[in-house]
């Protein structure tokens, strides 16, 4: 937290004016005869004097907390201030009833008033300005608290998207290599094949390190994912895939829309030409639009929807809270996901 004498001393300027120089002023029976009498020469060596002894008041209580809020507690830094206001008031009585008396001809009190009664009016001022100062430390305190709470949240967000993010594409990566293992002695064109769009993927998923992409290169990737995942499958998966209102400029945050694709291939019916996969996309001006719907395979014993769409669903509460819909339906065995967020 940053010593700010800069504002401590604007909150001192307000507080000083309206309350004594106003103040004043308003108690006057008249004010043009008190804003005479304040102009006086005498009058303002004694008002700067006094001003400046109330500021020093705010500052020693703010920088005696500032110091010491964390070693000492509250009472002993309250003790501590009043000491100091003694030094202080001990200071001011030096400059107003001593110095100025005698090179001056004029003090702020009646000529030979108590050293005792001197400090026991004083520390009525004591009590506001020092306040003051503890106030103001309170305040820029629980401001630096606040900040400092948000930066550590926001720290806190980024490393559980990044986290997440990390686990969005793990569980095909083996499946995916012993497919073209067992490739490379029957077809090594398609091993090849297989082998560049698992690199694209790989390459994509490890070492992009935007926090958002192009929307067409999100859309290359589930391409790629469907290439790979097409390889475990003897006859081609049937899936139809709809594309609308794209542009280069659109931008999306990376591995948003794969886990619904991960999810129609590790549940759903791939071979079924009644109920094939369907992938819409949708760009407008303002929002994207995305679903994919697939008949749900019976012999599945996993639960629809797995580890990708509850982190998917993780990372929208963080990238977009309240600015986003996302939602998994089934409806007489067709599984339906659908998401939309703003662009």
């Amino acid at each position: 937290m940053k010593f700010d004498i800069k504002k401590l001393s604007a909150w001192f300027f307000i507080y000083y004016v309206v309350t004594d120089v106003i103040g004043e002023l308003f108690d006057a029976e008249s004010i043009s005869e008190a804003i005479e009498y304040h102009l006086q020469p005498w009058m303002i060596a004694l008002t700067l004097s006094v001003s400046l002894i109330f500021f020093l008041y705010a500052l020693s209580s703010y920088t005696i907390f500032f110091k010491w809020h964390s070693a000492h507690s509250f009472w002993q830094n309250i003790i501590i201030i009043i000491c100091s206001a003694a030094v202080i008031v001990g200071l001011r009585f030096f400059i107003e009833e001593i110095f100025f008396r005698n090179v001056f001809g004029f003090g702020n009190y009646k000529k030979g008033v108590s050293l005792s009664y001197y400090f026991l009016d004083n520390f009525y001022y004591v009590f506001q300005y020092c306040a003051l100062g503890i106030i103001f430390y309170f305040w820029q305190y629980s401001k630096f608290k606040d900040e400092r709470s948000n930066q550590l949240m926001l720290k806190n967000q980024q490393m559980e998207l990044d986290l997440l993010r990390s686990q969005t594409n793990p569980h095909f990566l083996f499946n995916t290599l012993n497919n073209i293992y067992a490739l490379i002695h029957k077809d090594q064109d398609k091993a090849q094949y297989a082998t560049e769009k698992l690199s694209d993927l790989l390459r994509y998923s490890l070492y992009s390190t935007k926090k958002e992409v192009a929307l067409d290169d999100e859309i290359s990737q589930i391409k790629n994912f469907i290439d790979l995942e097409s390889l475990r499958h003897k006859e081609p998966p049937q899936i139809n895939i709809k594309i609308e209102g794209t542009k280069p400029s659109i931008q999306v945050p990376q591995f948003i829309l794969l886990p619904f694709i991960e999810n129609a291939f590790k549940h759903g019916k791939l071979q079924s030409k009644t109920d094939p996969i369907q992938i819409h996309i949708k760009a407008t001006e303002t929002y994207l639009f995305y679903e994919v719907t697939n008949a749900i395979e019976q012999k599945e014993k996993d639960k629809v929807g797995g580890l990708g769409l509850d982190n998917l669903k993780k990372r929208l509460e963080l990238l977009f809270p309240k600015q986003h819909h996302f939602s998994c339906t089934t409806n007489n065995n067709i599984f339906k996901a659908q998401l939309q967020i703003p662009i």
